[in-house]
């Protein structure tokens, strides 16, 4: 499960302000703020606009700086960060989903979408289901 190279307007904008403009924006890195969250639709990426998950027990799960690997050094032109263990979501209690997209936030709900990445192939969620991503498979590139 891979993401598309998806980052959000909202983080390429704040991202530009922190290293260009002294942090106008009032952009601050998220740390252990960051949360992993399925999407059942995505109608535009760049604007981070999802039709979230909403099956029985569903919550984003939050992921602390240390869950995370980065790899990539200056002089590679691929910057890449892994996820170190497995991102698990509670068991579905009855409501049917089918996943299409992964997306990275900043906050339990609402706040901002930062990446959206579409799933190598759909997984359709039923009563008793467990979504879990294993270590190593959600990757967020920077190019």
């Amino acid at each position: 499960m891979a993401t598309a190279n998806a980052a959000t307007n909202y983080l390429e904008r704040r991202l530009l302000h922190f290293i260009f403009k002294n942090n106008s924006l009032s952009f601050s890195s998220p740390g252990d703020s960051i949360y992993v969250g399925l999407a059942t639709a995505v109608s535009a990426a760049e604007t981070g606009s999802v039709t979230e998950a909403n099956f029985t027990n569903y919550a984003r799960q939050q992921v602390a700086a240390s869950g995370w690997t980065t790899i990539g050094a200056d002089s590679t032109d691929t910057q890449t960060a892994v996820n170190a263990a497995n991102i698990e979501f509670p068991a579905s209690g009855g409501t049917n989903n089918t996943i299409t997209h992964v997306f990275i936030a900043d906050a339990s709900s609402s706040g901002n979408i930062l990446f959206v990445g579409a799933l190598d192939a759909s997984k359709a969620i039923a009563s008793g289901d467990i979504f879990r991503i294993n270590a190593g498979n959600l990757t967020i590139e920077l190019k």
